[in-house]
């Protein structure tokens, strides 16, 4: 995970993702996360943004108490079906947009490791009959969730100490002396 122990914050981590796909695609006429009124067609082309899942990592364990998780996000990109050659530009876009967020590495001022694209690929076929077609681009954002154990002195304050074999353990925690302390 990125080095920062600061708490993920999920609206500014939606901000900043709205925000870089706006200034990288600036031709997108709608840019937005869980658009309300899914019954109006978005102006277009549109790349409609959710995050669909939250899976705990098992990797990266290290010891600070945060979640390691993996953010699953897709954008679901959409043509005006009577654009020309809409079927192509829908293609190019999504994979560019794929190809970007690969390229991206990380969203400005969102803490996470790299951000993994998983596919670009067709959309199911909507049952509305007037939905335009659409492409999905999905890829995961590994961060970490919740509060560090080592922020603001709110968890365990590691010290140092040892002690020699035989006298090791629970039993001898009497016997442990600190490490001395060292100016930084």
């Amino acid at each position: 995970m990125a080095n920062d122990t600061s708490p993920l914050n999920l609206d500014a981590l939606h901000a900043a993702i709205e925000a870089a796909i706006r200034i990288a695609f600036p031709d997108f006429a709608t840019v937005e996360f869980y658009r309300s009124g899914a019954a109006d067609t978005p102006p277009m082309p549109a790349c409609l943004l959710s995050m669909t899942r939250c899976d705990r990592s098992r990797e990266n364990l290290d010891g600070d108490g945060q979640m390691k998780a993996a953010l699953r996000f897709e954008a679901r990109i959409s043509v005006a079906d009577s654009t020309p050659g809409a079927s192509l530009q829908l293609r190019s876009t999504a994979v560019a947009l794929a190809s970007w967020l690969h390229q991206l590495g990380r969203f400005p001022g969102a803490p996470s490791d790299a951000i993994d694209v998983i596919a670009a690929l067709p959309a199911a076929t909507s049952t509305t009959p007037d939905a335009a077609p659409a492409w999905i681009v999905e890829w995961t954002l590994p961060v970490a969730l919740g509060r560090s154990a080592w922020q603001d002195g709110d968890g365990v304050t590691p010290r140092a100490s040892f002690s020699f074999a035989p006298d090791i353990g629970r039993a001898h925690e009497d016997d442990y002396q600190p490490l001395p302390e060292r100016a930084p």
